[in-house]
C-alpha cells in the first residue's frame, strides 16, 4: 500500500490557503542572520496594565525607595510622569490608539470584539486585537517605510504580520498562526463550578476551552503500577486531540480517603509524569492537533467534521502540568500550561528555533481572558508561579531581541500586569476606594502589596534588561495602555433585558451556558460598552435602525439603564449615549452599538445571563478597566517614561499627558514626520 503523506508534510501548504504562510520576503535576508548586534534607536516597553498613580500605585515613590531601581535609573536619565488612555478604556483600543498617535473615532478600534453593520450580532465581524482592523498605520508601520529593521513582541493588534523586512513575534488574539492556551481539567461531579463558569470557560467566551469538565472511571488497561491505599481512579486530559491519561491514587497511609498523587502517561504504559498535589512538573514534549479549517468560535458555521480532521495538522510543542487541587474520589483541579510559541506564531519563522533554545519554552502571561485562576483558593498559588514564569521569559526575550536581531526598534509587551490586578486576589484589598477594602486586616493587606509589588519588580527587572543592553543614543521609553480600578459588582445586562421580555434565551442548567433566540430579542448587550436594539428582532444582519417605533424603545432601555440601582441604592451607570453621540468619546459610530455605556467605578457590564434573572453579583474578578472613562479615574493612568537624546533628565512632568501624546513625541524625537491623521502634541517640556 502507498503510504500517505504525513500531516505534517501538509503543513505549509495547508498554512497557504488560509493566509498563514509568512516569511518568504525575508526568509532569504542576510541582514536578519547577524548575530552581532547593533545600536538600538528606540526600545518601546509597554506592560500591559500596569497602573501608576501619585496615591496608591506610586511607582516613582517606590523608586525612590529603591523598590524599584531600574524605574529609577530610568527617572534619572530622562523624563516621566503620567498617561492618560481613551475610552473604554482597555488593551486593544489604548495600544491602537499608542501605536497610531489617534483616537478610536480615526483608528477604528473601538473594542476587542466589535459589532459592524452588515453583519450578523451572533458573530464578531471584526477583532479589536487584529492588525486588519485598524484604519490607519501604526508607528511600526511607519518606521520600517523609512528602512527602520523593526521587532514586535506580544504587541495587540501586530498580527496578521504588517512588517515586511521585520520580526513579529506572537501578538495577541490577532487570528494568525497556531495557539495553544492554558487550560484547567477539572471533575465534571463539581456541577456548581460548572454553572458558574458557564461561557466564560472560552477564550473570549466563544473561542476554544480553557477549562475542561470531565469524568473519572474505573482504571482500566495500565502496565504502570502504583500504591494506592484508595482505589486508584482514571482520567483522561484529552485536549486538542492528544490524549493524557492520569492516574488518581492516594499515597497516604492515613486511613481516610485522601488522593494527592496523579500518575500521567499518554499510552498507560510509559511514564509521563507523577506528580503530587500542588507541584508543577518539568516541560515535556507534545504534539498536540490543529484544525486549519475551523476558527475554533462555538458561533460560527463549521466544515464537515472529515474536511477539518483531513486538513489538521499536529504542532511540536511543549506541556507543563500542574495539580492545583485533589482530595476526595473523583475530584480533581489540574492545569496544562504549553509552550506560548512555536513557528507558527513567528516571522520570519526561522527565527523560532534560536528562539527556543536562547529562552526555553514560552510562557507569554500568566492566566487568559476570561480569567481561569479564581475559582479555588488553590488556584492563587498557581497564578503567582506562572506569572513568575511569564516575568522570567519575557526578561530573556529582551536580551535576545536587542543582541540577536539586530533591530533598529524594539516593542515588547506582557500581559502579567493586567492579569493581576483584574484577577480575584488583589486589587479589592489594595486600594482604599474599594468596598471590600476592609475586608482583610493590615497584616493580609500587606502581604497583598508584597505579592504585587513582586510582579512590579520583575517589570522592573526586564526594564532593567533593557537599559542595561541599550546605549546612550537609544530612545527607551515605558508606558502602559491602561491602569485598573476595583471591581465590586457585575451587571448583567442582559438579564435585566430578559426581565423587560426585550430579550429571549434558552439556558442549560447543568452546564451554565446560554444561546441567544435572536429573532425573538429586540435588545442585547455586548461587550463592552454597547447595547443593540431594533423593534422587528435581531436575527438578522444588523442595520441601525431608525424610525417612531426604534426610538420610543430606545427612549425606554436609556430610562431603564439611568434608574437602574444596586441594593444599596447605588447607580452602576455613569453614562449613556446614543450612536449619534458617539463623538463625545471619541468612538466610531459604525462601530458602536445603537447606546453606548459606561460604567461607574467599581461596576462592569458584563453579557452573562443566568436562569435566576438576577442583574448585581458580587464579583469573582477583583479589578477591571473595561467602558470605565479614564479621565475621571486615577486609577486608570498609566506611567510614561522616556530617556535619549534630548530629552531632559530627571525631570518630571507636570500634568497627566494624553495617550496619543506619547506617539507624536516619539516621532518628532526620531525625525520622523508626523502623519495628517496624528491628533497627540509634542510633549516640548521634555525636550532640551
Amino acid at each position: 500500500m502507498k503510504k500517505s503523506p504525513s500531516k505534517s508534510t501538509i503543513v505549509f501548504v495547508a498554512l497557504t490557503f488560509l493566509g498563514m504562510v509568512w516569511g518568504f520576503q525575508a526568509l532569504n535576508s542576510k541582514d536578519h542572520q547577524k548575530t552581532q548586534s547593533k545600536p538600538v534607536k528606540l526600545y518601546w516597553f509597554v506592560p500591559d496594565g500596569f497602573r501608576a498613580e501619585p496615591v496608591t500605585f506610586k511607582i516613582y515613590e517606590w523608586a525612590r525607595e529603591g523598590k524599584l531601581p531600574n524605574i529609577k535609573r530610568l527617572m534619572d536619565e530622562g523624563s516621566y510622569g503620567y498617561s492618560i488612555p481613551v475610552f473604554p478604556g482597555h488593551t486593544p483600543t489604548n495600544f491602537a490608539t499608542l501605536m497610531t498617535g489617534t483616537t478610536p473615532d480615526v483608528h477604528g478600534i473601538a473594542d476587542g470584539p466589535m459589532r459592524i453593520e452588515g453583519y450578523p450580532l451572533q458573530m464578531v465581524s471584526k477583532g479589536g486585537f487584529t492588525s486588519q482592523a485598524k484604519k490607519v498605520p501604526p508607528i511600526w508601520y511607519t518606521l520600517e517605510e523609512q528602512k527602520m529593521l523593526v521587532s514586535l513582541l506580544s504587541i495587540p493588534g501586530s498580527t496578521p504580520p504588517e512588517l515586511n523586512e521585520g520580526i513579529t513575534i506572537k501578538g495577541r488574539w490577532g487570528g494568525w498562526g497556531i495557539e495553544f492556551p492554558a487550560i484547567n481539567f477539572h471533575s465534571e461531579g463539581d456541577a456548581k463550578l460548572q454553572v458558574e463558569t458557564g461561557l466564560n470557560k472560552r477564550v473570549f467566551n466563544f473561542g476554544s476551552e480553557l477549562t475542561k469538565f470531565l469524568k473519572t472511571s474505573q482504571p482500566t488497561g495500565w502496565s504502570l503500577k502504583v500504591k494506592s491505599f484508595s482505589p486508584e481512579r482514571e482520567v483522561n486530559f484529552i485536549n486538542w486531540k492528544e490524549p493524557v491519561f492520569g492516574l488518581i491514587y492516594d499515597s497516604t497511609n492515613d486511613g481516610v480517603e485522601n488522593y494527592d498523587r496523579i500518575l500521567f502517561s499518554k499510552d498507560k504504559k510509559k511514564l509521563l509524569t507523577d506528580l503530587a498535589e500542588g507541584e508543577w512538573g518539568e516541560w515535556i514534549p507534545v504534539s498536540l492537533n490543529w484544525e486549519l479549517k475551523n476558527d475554533y468560535n462555538i458561533y460560527t458555521p463549521k466544515k464537515m467534521e472529515w474536511e477539518r480532521d483531513a486538513s489538521s495538522v499536529n504542532v511540536e510543542t511543549e506541556m507543563k502540568i500542574k495539580i492545583i487541587k485533589l482530595g476526595k474520589k473523583d475530584y480533581f483541579r489540574v492545569r496544562f500550561l504549553y509552550n506560548h510559541l512555536n513557528e507558527f506564531l513567528v516571522k520570519p519563522n526561522y527565527l523560532y528555533g534560536s528562539i527556543r533554545e536562547a529562552t526555553g519554552p514560552a510562557v507569554d502571561f500568566v492566566d487568559n481572558y476570561p480569567p481561569q485562576l479564581i475559582y479555588l483558593n488553590e488556584d492563587k498559588k498557581t497564578f503567582i508561579e506562572e506569572a513568575d514564569f511569564s516575568l522570567d521569559w519575557h526578561n530573556k526575550m529582551a536580551d535576545y531581541l536587542i543582541k540577536t536581531t539586530s533591530s533598529d526598534v524594539i516593542i515588547q509587551s506582557i500581559y502579567t500586569p493586567n492579569q493581576m490586578l483584574t484577577s480575584r486576589w488583589w486589587m479589592p484589598y489594595l486600594d482604599p476606594k474599594s468596598p471590600k477594602y476592609k475586608q482583610v486586616t493590615e497584616e493580609q493587606r500587606s502581604a497583598l502589596w508584597d505579592e504585587v509589588l513582586k510582579m512590579y519588580r520583575g517589570i522592573d527587572t526586564i526594564l532593567g534588561t533593557i537599559l542595561d543592553h541599550c546605549d546612550e543614543n537609544t530612545y527607551v521609553v515605558f508606558s502602559s495602555d491602561h491602569g485598573a480600578i476595583p471591581l465590586y459588582k457585575e451587571v448583567r445586562l442582559n438579564n435585566l433585558f430578559a426581565k423587560k421580555g426585550w430579550l429571549n434565551y434558552k439556558y442549560n442548567k447543568r452546564t451554565g451556558e446560554y444561546e441567544i433566540d435572536w429573532a425573538r430579542t429586540k435588545v442585547v448587550f455586548l461587550q463592552m460598552d454597547n447595547i443593540y436594539i431594533h423593534p422587528d428582532g435581531l436575527d438578522k444582519v444588523y442595520h441601525h435602525a431608525s424610525g417612531p417605533e426604534y426610538e420610543a424603545l430606545r427612549n425606554q432601555v436609556m430610562e431603564e439603564l439611568e434608574k437602574l440601582k444596586d441594593d444599596n441604592g447605588l447607580k452602576p451607570l455613569a453614562q449613556v449615549l446614543k450612536r449619534e453621540q458617539s463623538s463625545v468619546l471619541f468612538l466610531p459610530p459604525d462601530r458602536t452599538g445603537d447606546l453606548i455605556i459606561a460604567n461607574a467605578a467599581h461596576y462592569n457590564w458584563v453579557e452573562d445571563i443566568t436562569d435566576d434573572n438576577i442583574i448585581f453579583k458580587d464579583s469573582l474578578k477583583g479589578g477591571y478597566k473595561q467602558s470605565v472613562i479614564p479621565s475621571s479615574e486615577e486609577g486608570m493612568w498609566t506611567p510614561f517614561m522616556i530617556k535619549g537624546p534630548g530629552v531632559k533628565k530627571n525631570f518630571s512632568i507636570d500634568k497627566p499627558i494624553n495617550h496619543v501624546d506619547q506617539y507624536s513625541t516619539i516621532l518628532h524625537l526620531l525625525q520622523s514626520k508626523l502623519p495628517a491623521h496624528n491628533k497627540g502634541r509634542v510633549l516640548k517640556e521634555i525636550l532640551r
